[in-house]
């Protein structure tokens, strides 16, 4: 696959990405519910407690999640070829390691999402659940953020050197690094802000990928035309 085409899928990859977040939030507006409850270890009658409170509860946390399972399919897949991408601009070893890190995101991304549907399933059919599995469900979702924060820095080295725009989107994904990090050591009821700054950088850094990567394509087609 030649360059032209590597950049015209990430463009297009980055640009579902930005649009999947996008039907993410509307359906957190229009439903006043998504994952971020469960992220949080809490009692079970908490859990229970914020199903009940509203009838558009469990319909807007199973179409976050489901929005977000298609998410981490689409950023997965954005930066396996955004590595292939950066292996003439980054040093191998490098590119491995984000790699590995962004593929480790997308496994607990998914063990997540789909261990708060059988949560939800639990409370829903009567079935117990216990204090362990908010427990783990904190854990999980630290670490995955966390492997992504180095995933994130490590790629914007590459970025950084697709011109003024790949470092404006380097610049975009350190911001992401440090509100992430901020949100792991302050109580979850009082990080809403810092979560909702974390989900802008990120983002605004694919909407950016889009822009970056659709341009070459462009004019290539124009030089050809």
């Amino acid at each position: 696959m030649d360059i032209r085409s590597v950049d015209r899928v990430l463009a297009i990859l980055a640009t579902l990405c930005a649009a999947t977040v996008a039907a993410m939030v509307i359906g957190i507006v229009w439903t006043k519910s998504s994952q971020d409850f469960f992220q949080s270890a809490r009692s079970v009658e908490a859990y229970a407690a914020h199903l009940a409170a509203s009838p558009l509860n469990p319909l807007g946390l199973r179409i976050n999640l489901g929005l977000d399972n298609l998410f981490l399919i689409l950023y997965s897949a954005f930066f396996v070829v955004l590595t292939a991408r950066l292996r003439d601009i980054l040093d191998g070893r490098i590119l491995t390691v984000a790699l590995v890190a962004i593929l480790i995101t997308t496994f607990l991304d998914a063990l997540e999402n789909h261990h708060i549907i059988e949560m939800a399933h639990a409370i829903e059919s009567g079935l117990p659940i216990s204090t362990g599995d908010g427990q783990f469900q904190m854990v999980a979702s630290q670490i995955k953020f966390h492997a992504s924060y180095l995933s994130a820095l490590l790629f914007s080295f590459g970025l950084w050197q697709l011109g003024r725009l790949g470092r404006v989107i380097a610049v975009v994904l350190w911001c992401y690094i440090p509100c992430g990090v901020l949100i792991s050591v302050m109580p979850p009821d009082a990080a809403g802000p810092l979560v909702l700054g974390r989900t802008i950088f990120f983002v605004f850094a694919f909407v950016l990928s889009a822009v970056l990567f659709f341009a070459p394509t462009r004019k290539q087609v124009q030089s050809a035309a």
